[in-house]
């Protein structure tokens, strides 16, 4: 890790206020960003690379108004080969640079009829379904979420409608079956992803404040009718819901 800071080193100048996610779909955000550096993920030692459509495989430093962030436009998944601990690379990259937050971000499943696509949802829990440790879902809860009223304020004092509730894991990279969505929802869960979650221990390891907001681009398999879920249907609904998504993200970074 010492050669990676020591490149990063060049060109984080600022202690960064806020580190971001970005998950599938959702790299419209960047184009808010001031001052933009960019680093591909390529070029920085010793560092992870993304192969999943959709994750551009960037380091973009930067500001929103002056509040300097760093931002990675793309993430790494466990279904790729990763480790949680070579996924928390990142993390602790943020954690160096003292960011005061890190806002991880995905599109994933809605498995609640009552919320629109396109709606955003920031989890208050986690389910652990991957059976990677253990062989039956398990409840993750934070050990503090002292962000998630102030976001709730700022979605509805601009009039976003976000819901809250818990994000699923699972490993992928095949999407649920409708029998396997039947259960989470039996377990309580509101959402479902193949990411976030191997993010949100690694933040809970080291005590980086952390939350997590959801684009909810479809509804969990077997919910509306038997179609296939494709990658390229979540990539399009990412981009056609990004704009309350953004301005959301943009108004939590800027209250930092």
């Amino acid at each position: 890790m010492n050669n990676t800071l020591k490149y990063l080193d060049q060109f984080i100048k600022h202690p960064i206020d806020a580190s971001i996610i970005l998950g599938s779909g959702l790299s419209s955000f960047i184009d808010s960003i001031n001052d933009k550096i960019i680093l591909d993920y390529s070029n920085i030692p010793n560092f992870l690379n993304t192969k999943v459509e959709g994750h551009h495989g960037q380091l973009v430093i930067g500001n929103i108004n002056d509040v300097n962030i760093i931002c990675a436009n793309g993430r790494f998944h466990y279904y790729e080969g990763n480790s949680f601990d070579e996924i928390g690379l990142l993390i602790k990259i943020f954690k160096h640079y003292n960011s005061k937050i890190c806002i991880i971000t995905n599109s994933s499943g809605c498995l609640n009829l009552n919320w629109d696509l396109g709606s955003l949802m920031v989890a208050n829990k986690f389910i652990d379904y991957s059976f990677i440790n253990s062989n039956k879902p398990k409840i993750h809860n934070y050990k503090s979420n002292k962000h998630l009223n102030k976001l709730l304020k700022i979605a509805k004092d601009n009039n976003i409608k976000l819901n809250q509730g818990a994000y699923t894991f699972t490993t992928g990279p095949v999407y649920e079956t409708a029998a396997e969505i039947k259960d989470i929802i039996k377990n309580g869960g509101n959402a479902v992803g193949m990411s976030t979650f191997p993010e949100f221990v690694n933040c809970e390891k080291i005590n980086l404040d952390n939350i997590v907001i959801s684009c909810l681009t479809n509804y969990g398999a077997g919910l509306i009718n038997n179609e296939k879920i494709k990658h390229i249907d979540v990539l399009n609904n990412a981009n056609k819901y990004k704009n309350d998504f953004n301005e959301l993200l943009i108004k939590f970074i800027e209250s930092i």
